[in-house]
């Protein structure tokens, strides 16, 4: 049973990493260290395939988050508005051939989507 929910943990994060708006590049600079929130905002150097307002990658580390790609960063003040790969966004990532997302299918984005709407209301 334990097996099973793994798999679909990872099935699910890997889902949401590759519907992200999140670059290889921005997968590449979570592997060696955190990034931070405004580094998501900015457009050099790119992390993202499409500009980010803040509450925009805000919302998109929360979902991570959520699923279990992401983690906050913690230093001696206690939470940061840093996120690094936890140990199952380490192993989604290097999954990934060569590196770089998988390409995603309409059906994969719906389905990211709706449980990214549903998971606001519970």
């Amino acid at each position: 049973m334990d097996l099973f929910i793994e798999k679909q943990a990872a099935r699910r994060a890997d889902r949401a990493a590759r519907c992200s708006p999140l670059h290889h590049r921005c997968f590449a600079a979570l592997q060696e260290g955190a990034v931070s929130l405004s580094d998501l905002c900015m457009s050099d150097p790119p992390f993202t395939t499409r500009p980010l307002s803040e509450a925009q990658a805000d919302q998109l580390v929360r979902w991570l988050l959520r699923v279990g790609l992401l983690r906050r960063e913690v230093d001696g003040q206690g939470l940061t508005d840093r996120v690094r790969l936890t140990p199952l966004g380490r192993r989604v990532v290097a999954a990934w051939p060569q590196g770089r997302c998988p390409p995603v299918l309409w059906q994969e984005r719906w389905a990211n989507g709706l449980r990214r709407w549903l998971s606001i209301w519970s």
